[in-house]
């Protein structure tokens, strides 16, 4: 795919050994001259004018609609504004203007060892919050910590190819995967490097991580309240600096309505994840910008065919019947204002390497669908419970929606619920079991590679979302080309087996609208995971 090539052809040559080299850090800040005019008394220039400058602001107060429940990364598999600005990856995504790519953080360049397929990584110079130095084997050490069961890190899927690593020396890590990954350093770029003196101190330790964190992020963490409040001031001792933001303020605002408010008072100044029903009218507010970014996921419903024995939906024709009897367009309509097009029937966007552009959605046909209740033997429908979660404003109008449909088309009657987001989490990483029918987003464009969402449908994943060898045998192959078009191939095997197979009702590919003030934020740059990029982010 063309859109997709900066990130795999930045590091991948032709033969097939990749080395990423130092692309040049990020720009810290622009110079400038003031005044620089010639002190003599006697010159004939004018004199300067008396009117004071305009202070620029270093503060931004902002307000996000989730997260804040912890400051470890470990509790789950994300990049979000607090931990990216406390924290460092190794290397991280960004849309560029040729389509996404991967830039180096806290590696300067990584390259492939022809020999053995593993993985070397050069860093630079960075320093803990505390005083002592990063090094290799804090860097080894995070993956090695995820990667091990007992650990329960939310990432351990992401680095499931992770085998051992080696301190070459303090600034030089080797990893070895189990086999050939392509994708290794996609998959770094979502591990947020941890301090392994921090998590081997008996006194300390991960507890310690999740509430007065020591990072090498830009910021250090002077203010945590859970699920309410996050502060946090420039680090003097930071690599990357900053070009404004010297202190934020991150209000963890849960109510939709609530965090419209606040932003429409002037609370806050920037706000995550505006509902769609007040898109226009928060449009309409004087000073203010509003936009969306690029589909990050698909919106939907993980259907239950491999979690447990005796439910309805193990029966792949009633998996089936579900999207049959469900109008995905109307749903982007009325639920999602018709600001998203529909799903296409798969868990990837079409940004993502892999993404299938043959396959298109199930289509609306209720006659069809009870056709297939007929022939599964369950012509009359069924109970069963159905939970969702409220992360947006549209999650539980659509499940309401989606229990009309099915109860309407196939008599299938659900008890629907809505759940807290930590029961949700359990039931998504199959800490608990699940409903048949439950809420989920797709997020495939944290390293704009399938693999990413494929781990889920391991045979072997916790979850037991899919149960298919043929599926695992395409993604252990699929680690071992580092071609980026041919690996791209043998993913989209994998993306018609989860559509024959019907793992999902898949609705609509989601983005999120911010808002935020240009008077205070001139130049933000609309992205996801994480949706503001505090250090480089430039303030009025």
């Amino acid at each position: 795919m063309v859109n997709i090539k900066n990130i795999n052809n930045n590091y991948i040559d032709r033969r097939s050994f990749l080395k990423a080299g130092a692309l040049g850090t990020f720009g810290l800040a622009a110079a400038a001259v003031i005044g620089c005019g010639d002190d003599d008394s006697s010159s004939s220039s004018p004199a300067s004018s008396s009117t004071p400058q305009a202070a620029k602001a270093t503060h931004l107060t902002f307000g996000k609609g989730s997260l804040g429940e912890t400051m470890n990364p470990n509790l789950a598999s994300r990049r979000s504004v607090e931990w990216a600005a406390c924290y460092e990856n190794v290397c991280t995504t960004y849309q560029g203007p040729d389509g996404p790519y991967l830039k180096p953080y806290l590696a300067t360049s990584w390259e492939v060892d022809p020999k053995d397929s593993s993985w070397v990584f050069n860093l630079r110079d960075s320093e803990w919050s505390d005083g002592k130095k990063v090094t290799a084997d804090d860097v080894g050490f995070t993956i090695q910590y995820a990667a091990n069961p007992d650990n329960k890190s939310r990432l351990i899927s992401r680095v499931n190819t992770f085998e051992s690593y080696e301190v070459i020396d303090e600034k030089t890590v080797r990893f070895r995967t189990k086999k050939p990954d392509a994708t290794w350093a996609n998959r770094m770029s979502l591990a947020f490097i941890q301090p392994r003196h921090i998590y081997e101190d008996a006194t300390k330790g991960p507890n310690e991580q999740a509430v007065r964190p020591v990072g090498s992020g830009p910021y250090l963490i002077t203010n945590y309240v859970k699920d309410a409040l996050i502060e946090g001031v420039e680090s003097p001792s930071s690599w990357k600096g900053n070009v404004g933001i010297k202190s934020w303020k991150m209000n963890v605002i849960k109510e939709h309505t609530t965090r419209v408010a606040a932003f429409e008072t002037g609370e806050v100044d920037w706000i995550d994840t505006v509902p769609l029903q007040e898109v226009e009218r928060v449009k309409g507010m004087p000073g203010v910008q509003v936009q969306s970014s690029t589909p990050y996921g698909t919106a939907g419903y993980h259907l239950s065919g491999w979690q447990s024995e005796g439910i309805p939906t193990n029966d792949v024709r009633v998996r089936k019947a579900y999207n049959l009897a469900t109008d995905i367009d109307a749903l982007g309509k009325e639920i999602y204002s018709g600001f998203f097009a529909s799903a296409k029937g798969q868990p990837t966007v079409t940004d993502v390497l892999g993404h299938e552009p043959n396959i298109s959605d199930y289509g609306f046909d209720p006659d069809a669908a009870r056709q297939l209740m007929k022939d599964a033997g369950m012509p009359n429908g069924f109970k069963q419970k159905y939970d969702t979660h409220s992360l947006n404003s549209e999650a539980v109008p659509m499940a309401t929606a989606v229990a009309g449909f099915l109860d309407e088309n196939i008599g299938v009657k659900s008890e629907l619920a809505t759940i807290d987001i930590s029961t949700w989490r359990d039931g998504l990483y199959g800490r608990a079991p699940r409903t048949p029918i439950f809420a989920n987003t797709w997020h495939s464009t944290s390293m704009f590679d399938a693999g990413f969402c494929f781990t889920w449908y391991l045979s072997d994943n916790a979850a037991k979302y899919y149960g298919n060898p043929e599926f695992d045998k395409n993604y252990a192959d699929s680690l071992t080309v580092f071609d980026p078009a041919a690996r791209a191939e043998v993913y989209k095997k994998n993306v018609k087996l989860l559509h024959d197979d019907v793992v999902g009702l898949f609705v609509v590919d989601t983005s999120r609208f911010m808002a935020w003030r240009p008077e205070i934020i001139p130049s933000y740059e609309i992205r996801e995971d994480p949706q503001l990029i505090l250090h480089e982010t430039v303030l009025a």
